[in-house]
């Protein structure tokens, strides 16, 4: 029985190693230029700020689960808590604290994304950015050396 989960324990590790990293996924990650910028001023800024939610980034979780097994071999109980103090570091940049669209065009479409970042950048800048994954936001990743739009 041991023999077993160590297997299964060992097949699980080796799927979550060969998982590939978020910005080298060629299914959702390309090259593309900056086309367009808009700049936030201050008076939307402070609109989005006094509009937003306050900025809460605490929270507290807890969950208990039950199971058993066939023939009385395995059974127990599950406590479990965890909290997100400091929230989330991939969280959607937010115009209240600075981030600005940009609107990015993939090279070889005529596609176009926007997305909000932080990040500084100005029209006819290449950028790797993500677009189109089923659970996270548009965004932007550095660029690796030799990567470039041509």
């Amino acid at each position: 029985m041991k023999t077993i989960i160590a297997a299964i324990l060992l097949a699980l590790l080796a799927a979550c190693q060969s998982t590939p990293k978020l910005e080298e996924d060629a299914r959702y990650v390309r090259l593309a230029t900056v086309v367009d910028i808009h700049e936030f001023t201050e008076t939307e800024r402070k609109q989005a700020q006094a509009n937003s939610p306050h900025d809460s980034r605490t929270g507290v979780g807890f969950s208990v689960g039950v199971g058993s097994g066939s023939g009385g071999s395995f059974g127990g109980v599950m406590l479990g808590m965890g909290s997100t103090v400091g929230g989330r570091r991939d969280e959607l940049p937010q115009i209240a604290h600075g981030a600005n669209r940009y609107t990015v065009q993939p090279l070889g479409s005529t596609e176009r994304i926007e997305v909000m970042s932080y990040g500084r950048y100005k029209v006819g800048d290449c950028v790797k950015v993500l677009a189109g994954h089923p659970t996270e936001f548009p965004r932007f990743f550095e660029l690796k050396p030799g990567e470039l739009c041509e």
